[in-house]
């Protein structure tokens, strides 16, 4: 019998808890029927293996080719060997080509399952169903090593906290961004690192978070995370898209006006996650052993 429940009584970092705890093999199903999202998360002996969402569902080559770690070229023909031989994973066969390195390969797998989970880690409310022994369909991304879950509930819990002041400023990644008057003059005092002049030179006016981050290869997050940075010095500022054309009301003077100007927390202060109610966990932690 499954395990039920919905994420507004229990949060997926409490739930992630007592999987690793409980040492189970299945999977953790999430639904948001008012968003008419979903998420299939699978676990080998407590540690995550893979995490699939059915509505943007990307295969191992289509996220190599992405993150321009393959050829479309090499990836054909990996498949083609792979349909020679069923029984070999699409990666093994691109490492034994010499196409991608081993430790290249879970590196790309590995970001790809821990970004999908940190973006679940804001879903607030949602239908979950955790089910033992299942196991994801061979062509699903997985991890060549399973995952442990202490460092993903850590890291998850601290971007929500995070997230939650950038998104004061950039309400969400569709947002585009534009320079201000003369950024190439206050930029000259500002030490930047690779990622943030990559970011930088794709700022055009016109192009949104999702799609600089698609662009330039880094996650919608982490060119948020950066973005956030270049408003709050001035550099850069985010605006709605209306109809192909950017906005005139700049989100970031907004935020101004409004005295909404978020304060940073120090890296010595924990975010604060209401814990559910003891007796609810309780139950939760009977029910998995039980499975």
């Amino acid at each position: 019998m499954p395990l039920v429940g919905n994420l507004r009584d229990f949060a997926l970092h409490d739930f992630l808890y007592l999987v690793d705890r409980g040492y189970k093999t299945g999977s953790l199903m999430l639904n948001r029927p008012s968003t008419d999202d979903a998420a299939h998360l699978y676990f080998d002996k407590g540690k995550l293996l893979s995490v699939v969402r059915p509505q943007r569902r990307e295969r191992l080559g289509e996220l190599l080719i992405r993150l321009g770690k393959v050829s479309p070229q090499q990836l054909a023909q990996a498949l083609q060997t792979q349909q020679m031989n069923n029984a070999r994973p699409l990666g093994q066969i691109l490492v034994e080509h010499g196409v991608i390195g081993q430790r290249d390969l879970q590196f790309c797998i590995q970001q790809q399952i821990e970004e999908t989970v940190y973006e679940l880690f804001a879903w607030r409310d949602g239908e979950f169903k955790f089910q033992a022994g299942q196991k994801p369909a061979p062509d699903d991304v997985q991890s060549l090593v399973p995952l442990p879950v202490e460092n993903l509930i850590m890291e998850g819990v601290r971007r929500v906290d995070e997230m939650s002041r950038i998104k004061e400023r950039i309400p969400n990644n569709d947002m585009i961004v534009r320079f201000v008057d003369r950024p190439q003059e206050k930029a000259a005092n500002i030490n930047m690192t690779a990622d943030e002049w990559r970011i930088f030179a794709r700022i055009n006016g016109r192009s949104s978070i999702n799609e600089i981050a698609d662009k330039i290869g880094l996650t919608p997050y982490a060119v948020s995370h950066i973005v956030f940075g270049f408003i709050t010095a001035g550099l850069v500022e985010v605006t709605r898209p209306t109809g192909g054309q950017s906005s005139k009301a700049p989100v970031a003077a907004q935020a101004q006006r409004v005295g909404s100007t978020p304060t940073r927390r120090s890296a010595a202060e924990p975010a604060y996650v209401e814990p559910p109610k003891k007796s609810l966990v309780a139950r939760l932690i009977n029910r998995i052993r039980g499975l």
